[in-house]
């Protein structure tokens, strides 16, 4: 085994917990919605607007595992983990020391939301290239961690905001989340080692199968849209269907649940039935979710689809790292997962986008899901060509080898 810190992908329990800690605190970004109301009270702006702080965040963040995945390969783990707790903490801090919300914005859209991206691409990057017979139950505990973070943060930072303030309340989480991400770099690797002769360098291999890798882009597109516009907009949809607010917020915690039961277990399932079979029916499960809240507009129905849809976004979560490692180069996983990942950023803004545009034509957010019922089925049509450049691709040989 690779001693600590040689840079070598490797795995034991220090590692792993350290991955998991990382991930539960970059994941406390999406715990935002809890401090909304009392920031609408304090800088006198409606909630709606202050989402854009979180939409810009959600930007950020795909855009910092789009850019960063590169840095994560040739630096490792340790040091994107590092300068993600300094830029976490950082905005943070300016979130809570200056009453204004521009610096609001830059400190929680920006600063971390990017820490939050680069933190959560070192632990993956870690956790699907530690290697072995683990990899799968590894990558379903590091995912499902930072689905964990806004479950944990949530209820805490809003008994916190009740009794000392929104300010105090982030002051606090910047200590936090900047000292989980420093500390528990330490139990993640730093970068590669050097080649012995620089007079000679290796030479840089390619990314993967380009084609597989287009054909995944567009399956996370189709996989994700419907989750996050549900996520985004359960609670209207919800109360849109006669469903009363104390129900809503109890679908909004089940959906919470689903996310992550689907993040833990997923990885380990493919395993059992195959990582393409796991692929395959979590796009069955999406089609079948989308087209009973198209058919199906009962209460009933929308109190089961809207969790079936988290479940099935946790789903996506845990099953990407593991897709994108079959038909890329071990040591470019970084670069290849930032790349696909954008699809993410560009589905989490347009499941908002779509849900602002069916309010402001005041035709219901229900009707949100007949659009994404196309788009349905771009997952199964972008699948297949994965598929089949997974057999047929320059990575088939090894992916034969690991069936």
């Amino acid at each position: 085994m690779s001693r600590p810190g040689a840079g070598v992908p490797h795995f034991s329990a220090r590692s792993l917990l350290a991955a998991v800690s990382v991930n539960a605190a970059a994941g406390t970004l999406f715990a935002w919605s809890v401090f909304t109301p009392a920031l609408s009270t304090k800088y006198g702006r409606p909630v709606g607007e202050l989402g854009w702080v979180f939409s810009g965040a959600l930007i950020v963040f795909s855009l910092a595992v789009l850019s960063c995945g590169g840095v994560v390969d040739r630096y490792g783990p340790r040091r994107a983990t590092v300068f993600a707790g300094i830029l976490s903490a950082s905005g943070l801090t300016i979130a809570a020391l200056v009453q204004d919300i521009v610096f609001l914005f830059l400190g929680i859209g920006v600063l971390f939301g990017f820490g939050s991206g680069l933190a959560y691409v070192g632990a993956v990057a870690w956790a699907t290239t530690c290697g072995g017979q683990r990899r799968p139950g590894v990558i379903g505990l590091v995912v499902a961690a930072y689905a964990a973070g806004p479950i944990i943060a949530g209820p805490v930072g809003a008994a916190s905001t009740d009794r000392w303030g929104w300010s105090a309340t982030i002051g606090l989480a910047a200590a936090i989340v900047g000292a989980t991400l420093f500390l528990a770099s330490r139990g993640l690797p730093g970068p590669r080692p050097s080649p012995q002769h620089e007079s000679a360098p290796a030479a840089v291999p390619p990314i993967g199968d380009t084609i597989a890798l287009i054909g995944l882009w567009l399956w996370l597109f189709a996989s994700v849209s419907p989750g996050l516009f549900a996520f985004a907009y359960a609670a209207q949809i919800a109360t849109e269907r006669g469903i009363s607010s104390g129900a809503a917020s109890l679908i909004v915690a089940l959906m919470a649940a689903a996310n992550f039961s689907g993040r833990l277990l997923a990885a380990p399932l493919s395993t059992r039935i195959g990582l393409v079979a796991a692929l395959w029916g979590s796009s069955g499960m999406l089609s079948l979710a989308v087209m009973a809240l198209v058919l199906f507009l009962a209460p009933t129905v929308i109190a089961l689809g809207l969790p079936v849809l988290a479940l099935q976004y946790g789903i996506v979560s845990s099953l990407l790292p593991l897709a994108t490692r079959r038909v890329c180069s071990s040591v470019r996983f970084g670069s290849a997962f930032g790349r696909v990942f954008s699809a993410w950023g560009l589905a989490a803004f347009a499941g908002p986008a779509l849900g602002t545009t069916l309010g402001a034509g005041n035709v219901g957010y229900t009707r949100g899901f007949e659009t994404l019922l196309g788009v349905t089925l771009l997952a199964f049509l972008s699948l297949a060509i994965y598929q089949h450049r997974l057999h047929k691709g320059p990575f088939a040989e090894r992916e034969a080898r690991s069936e």
